[in-house]
């Protein structure tokens, strides 16, 4: 994957091709994708997409690395308005557990996942600096926001918040697995597990308890 500089980062051409590149990949997936495809929507040529990227791979690359980041972005922002708007225990857990539900329900959250695990999986090439870099910023994300709640007296003081950030993001990656199984579980099912283990293993007790008075 070329590196790049900032200004040829912000350039409009090279953003306007990941923008269509990017919508593609959700649309066709890595394998199907086709430059052709690409060029008709963006109404540009392939001089100016070889302008901005070193090949087909450099451009597939570089959709993924943004198809990844629309993803942590849109995590980062949900996970900290349910923090900031929950006046109470009770909202915070309802608020992940909405989050959780949604995650497991929403189609396009799930090619979105397909497409990051599509791209964890070929983090041994270049792509490996990019998607770190970004995985990074969301376990970070996901330590301070636990980090917040234990202090609020949500989440137990026993937890380690670096383990249950990187659990959460396990956890999300079953539902991949799912995706592709020949059984399936319900979405019922799937929420009902993660919430019955954040009740017995994360929620501090005796503010769940007192909750329920």
């Amino acid at each position: 994957m070329a590196k790049t500089t900032e200004a040829q980062a912000e350039h409009p051409t090279r953003k306007l091709l990941l923008s269509i590149a990017v919508d593609l990949l959700k649309e066709q997936g890595p394998v199907d994708f086709r430059v052709d495809d690409l060029l008709d929507r963006s109404g540009l040529t392939r001089g100016a997409m070889y302008h901005h990227f070193e090949n087909v791979d450099d451009l597939i690359d570089s959709a993924l690395v943004a198809s990844y980041s629309e993803g942590v972005e849109a995590t980062v922002l949900y996970i900290r308005g349910v923090l900031g708007s929950a006046a109470s225990f009770e909202q915070f857990r309802d608020g992940l557990f909405q989050a959780n539900e949604n995650y497991v329900r929403n189609e396009d959250l799930r090619v979105l996942r397909r497409l990051r695990a599509f791209a964890l999986a070929s983090s041994a090439s270049a792509l490996a600096g990019s998607l770190a870099a970004e995985q990074q910023r969301l376990t970070d994300e996901y330590v301070s926001v636990i980090v917040e709640a234990m202090n609020k007296g949500w989440i137990r003081k026993t937890v380690d918040p670096l383990a249950l950030a990187v659990f959460v993001q396990a956890y999300s990656f079953g539902v991949i697995i799912d995706d592709v199984s020949m059984t399936h579980l319900g979405p019922d099912q799937w929420a009902a597990h993660i919430e019955n283990y954040f009740e017995a293993c994360v929620f501090d007790q005796s503010v769940a308890k007192a909750s329920t008075k």
